[in-house]
């Protein structure tokens, strides 16, 4: 089995996505490539791709980019998805900012060659594939297992009628800590009542959207998602709370969805979900 083949069958199943354009491609390596195992990961970071080499798999799949970041004219670095690697090979032209000869990014590179890895990002079909998706799998591990409300591209509404602010975030805390986030932020008076819970993941999380669109009383956002000097004046001033969770953590779930997934699809061919959970440590 090739390197293709998984992206052929991951195209089928995304009738959704638009195929002219999208973040959905070979990322590194050669689509002809045999498989020998297939890792799955939220990112492809050194330590992940050395443990998909150490464990005999020559294709990472990713949810996020291989490099993140884009440079702006001060050389400094916002978010964004290097989408060309050959960039990483002429530094000078990443956009104003020239990267070192040992930066990250560069021996990333070298070292994706010097062991023949490939890697192929999965995000624009795994964020809308259906209940096992970005973010079914996130609502079901919080334990919304019921159909949601309501549900839009990156978003789903569920029922929470009857319970206070205090009591959903002790549920979404329970169970974000099996992912290693120790904590959840919550802006908003705790004693409140609520009755729809908005959730998202990924880097938009617009509370505008998941509240007037939507139907929202209290939102569940993530830490990449939003930008509290903003959204935390919005839901003080329309008495709306925020809940924040870290970008990962609500990624995490679907990410081990897709490894399972993968294996179903391809059972010849070993399958190795490399868990992530939340990015950081919170210590008080």
């Amino acid at each position: 089995m090739k390197v293709q083949d998984v992206f052929d069958r991951l195209k089928q199943e995304g009738s959704w996505v638009n195929w002219n354009h999208t973040a959905d491609h070979v990322l590194f390596g050669d689509g002809d490539a045999e498989i020998t195992g297939i890792a799955v990961g939220w990112m492809p970071t050194f330590p992940n791709l050395q443990k998909a080499l150490d464990n005999e798999c020559n294709l990472y799949v990713t949810h996020e980019p291989l490099y993140v970041g884009i440079a702006n004219s001060f050389g400094v670095f916002n978010g964004g998805d290097i989408g060309d690697v050959e960039i990483l090979a002429n530094p000078d032209a990443l956009q104003g900012h020239l990267l070192e000869e040992d930066d990250a990014w560069i021996k990333k590179r070298e070292w994706l060659e010097q062991h023949e890895m490939n890697v192929l990002r999965c995000h624009d079909v795994w964020d809308d594939f259906p209940v096992i998706g970005i973010h079914g799998a996130w609502a079901q591990w919080l334990g919304f297992h019921n159909p949601p409300l309501k549900q839009v591209k990156f978003y789903e509404v569920h029922d929470v009628s009857g319970r206070t602010l205090r009591d959903v975030v002790q549920q979404i805390a329970d169970h974000v800590k099996i992912l290693g986030q120790e904590c959840v932020h919550v802006i908003g008076d705790l004693n409140q009542e609520v009755s729809r819970l908005a959730l998202g993941t990924g880097a938009i999380t617009d509370y505008r959207q998941m509240s007037m669109v939507l139907g929202a009383d209290v939102l569940l956002l993530t830490d990449d998602g939003t930008r509290l000097w903003e959204s935390a004046q919005w839901a003080e001033d329309a008495g709306i709370p925020l809940i924040v969770v870290n970008h990962a953590t609500a990624e995490e779930p679907g990410v081990r969805a897709l490894a399972g997934y993968l294996q179903e699809q391809f059972p010849d061919v070993p399958v190795i979900a490399f868990e992530r959970g939340c990015l950081y440590h919170t210590l008080c």
